[in-house]
């Protein structure tokens, strides 16, 4: 088993069929296919199924696909690291953000990056923190915007910072409601929350472990449409910082920081732990950090 067979390997899996891996590796089809066949051979076990719209990884196939990204992924790190001793920093740094930091941060974060390593491709993906961090696990990211489950230590690698929530609505929604009320405040309004959202499952646990009983009339997940309800006095919805920053900038909403005690997300920056840290990274981790930071001070 060599290095070109493993590509081709991952190659197939990821695409789905071989005729589109074909097209992706830029081999034809017969010569990918007998390559596959070698590699079963050689290991004495069957890998791809193959069938009318597709292929499929059986158990030992799925085994072997997530040990050979990471190999590769090794030996992506490994030459870049020799590269980088001689002055040399490029290659590609894949970032996991936050959905609710996304529209603040990406567009920064990649200009930023290519300004200061030109030689550098940022990959930034977007996701719910479950997500992200499983992505971070298994090896699809350097590193990630993560909630995490307290609040970070002052000093410790990764420490972000800690945003409040806020409920967002119309003004003639929440007229009854004070500048900063807690969740027993909010309990007369409608709400629009969706199980989705981390914010607000972190409302709902809340309210369970208070007793309290929120008038929740739906959700959605698109924020965008969220707030298009809000707009329309449907009713109000429950954000961290940075969204609900936003969302006040919508003509006719409002946003007041929710004044109850623990009620707080975490935010951390969490690197891949087993894949080694270039300076590539590293230094994507410290733009990111600095973006992160001017953002809790503007907000």
């Amino acid at each position: 088993m060599d290095i070109r067979q493993l590509k081709y390997f991952v190659g197939i899996a990821e695409a789905g069929s071989l005729t589109e891996a074909s097209r992706r590796l830029h081999i034809v089809q017969p010569a990918l296919s007998q390559r596959l066949s070698d590699l079963e051979r050689e290991l004495g076990v069957k890998l791809v199924v193959r069938g009318r719209v597709g292929t499929a990884l059986t158990p030992a196939g799925t085994e072997l696909y997530e040990r050979s990204k990471r190999i590769l992924q090794q030996i992506d790190y490994a030459a870049a690291a020799a590269r980088e001793k001689a002055g040399v920093v490029e290659g590609v740094i894949t970032i996991g953000l936050l959905r609710s930091l996304s529209p603040l941060l990406s567009v920064r974060l990649f200009s930023e990056i290519r300004a200061a390593m030109p030689r550098v491709r940022p990959q930034i993906r977007v996701g719910y923190s479950a997500e992200l961090e499983r992505l971070l696990f298994k090896g699809d990211l350097d590193m990630a915007t993560l909630v995490a489950a307290g609040a970070p230590e002052a000093g410790a690698r990764g420490a972000a910072f800690s945003e409040r929530l806020f409920i967002v609505g119309s003004r003639d929604v929440l007229r009854a409601v004070p500048r900063r009320p807690t969740l027993a405040d909010v309990q007369p309004i409608e709400l629009l929350l969706s199980p989705m959202q981390p914010a607000h499952r972190l409302v709902l646990e809340a309210c369970e472990r208070s007793g309290l009983d929120l008038r929740i009339v739906g959700g959605i997940e698109d924020l965008p449409s969220m707030l298009e309800l809000c707009e329309q006095g449907v009713g109000a919805t429950i954000l961290s910082t940075f969204a609900a920053r936003r969302a006040a900038q919508r003509t006719g909403l409002i946003a007041l920081p929710i004044a109850e005690s623990g009620l707080e997300r975490h935010v951390r920056i969490a690197l891949a732990t087993d894949t080694g840290w270039s300076e590539a990274v590293l230094v994507g981790e410290s733009i990111l950090s600095r973006l992160l930071a001017e953002s809790v001070k503007r907000s």
